[in-house]
């Protein structure tokens, strides 16, 4: 399992710039990890990588995955 702390490098699961985790904190369904690169990014259950963050609430976190979960980016692909 992916285990991160403030400081850690990794690469951002919605822009994949290669940033640093500069906030992690324990939310509804999991870990949430800010990143320097200012987006919320969470660890994927199944893939066990940083990937956005789909909640509806900031209380909360909601892992939405490309891999797992394609269909969910099949608008920004049309692009």
């Amino acid at each position: 399992m992916l285990t991160l702390e403030v400081g850690s490098p990794v690469t951002c699961g919605i822009c994949r710039r290669e940033t640093s985790v500069h906030f992690v904190t324990e939310r509804e369904g999991g870990m949430a990890y800010d990143l320097d690169c200012k987006h919320r990014n969470a660890v994927c259950p199944n893939c066990d990588v940083l990937v956005r963050d789909d909640s509806e609430t900031i209380f909360a976190v909601k892992p939405l995955c490309r891999t797992c979960s394609p269909e969910a980016f099949e608008d920004e692909d049309e692009d």
